[in-house]
Formats: C-alpha cells, structure tokens, sequence
C-alpha cells in the first residue's frame, strides 16, 4: 500500500516513518495490529492512555476507511470490504462501504436495495449485489445477494 494513502495518529502526534510502514504492512496483509508504544516507536504523551486513528483507502477512487483504537487495543485490518457491485455498477458511496463494513464485523446480514446501496444504477432492472471482502482469514471472499436479500458472511 502507498504510504501516501495513509493518514495516522497516535495520541498527539501524527504518525511517520518506520511506524506507518508497519501499518501499510498491516493492511496490505490484512491483519490486526496493537496500539502501542511498541508499535509506533514512541510514547508520544507519557502517563496518558493514547487513542490511535488510522484513514487509508484500498485503492484509487474507493472510498476512505478508518480505524481507531485505545492503546492496548488493536486495529482491525483483518476485516475489510474490499468491493462492491450493485447492478453491474461499482459502488462508491462512503456509507454504503461504511455500513456494509459495520455489518462484516458484527456478523449481521446487510439487505440489498436501492436504499442501502446509496441509489439506483439501473432503474427497473433486477439487481445483484456482489461483494469482495475479508473476513479474519487473510484471503479474499466474495459473497452475493439478489435485491430484496441479505448479503451473508461466511
């Protein structure tokens, strides 16, 4: 991942160098990674417990995503939405990305309508919806739903 997709913060201070490699790392391989001094190289406010935020994007034109965690927790980069398509038309709605992402990580059906996935590609058309994600393993799924069903993690 470029690095110049990446924008993260660590408490105060605005992350750089080594410690953004590691999180370029991190989400390219799609794996979780701790908030903590290790990790970022510093304690950038000693004796105060920090909170880590991470924005970055999978590709060029797709929607941003952020992360945040509280030291000692983790960013959870092994889950993601990597794509979606809804009536042959790529989606690129941030909240659709950002529901269906919420949906991922709480092991709950996402229902596939015009509503949900930020309007209509194809005005009196049956639509499908299929989505490339990850979800903790390390390799891509995809998964797909009719209009008027739910999308289904496996």
């Amino acid at each position: 991942m470029s690095r110049a997709t990446i924008i993260a913060f660590y408490g105060p201070k605005a992350v750089t160098g080594k410690a953004l490699d590691t999180i370029a790392e991190a989400i390219d391989k799609h794996t979780d990674l701790p908030v903590s001094n290790e990790t970022f190289g510093e304690d950038p406010a000693s004796g105060v417990v920090k909170y880590g935020m991470v924005y970055y994007s999978l590709g060029e034109g797709l929607p941003h995503r952020m992360r945040g965690a509280h030291e000692y927790e983790k960013f959870t980069f092994s889950k993601d939405i990597k794509s979606i398509v809804y009536g042959n038309v790529e989606v690129k709605d941030q909240s659709v990305y950002t529901s269906m992402y919420y949906a991922l990580i709480n092991d709950e059906g996402f229902k596939i309508d015009n509503g949900s996935m930020g309007g209509d590609p194809a005005e009196g058309t049956f639509k499908i919806a299929t989505v490339v994600y990850f979800n903790g393993t390390g390799a891509a799924k995809e998964t797909s739903a009719k209009e008027g069903e739910s999308i289904k993690w496996s």
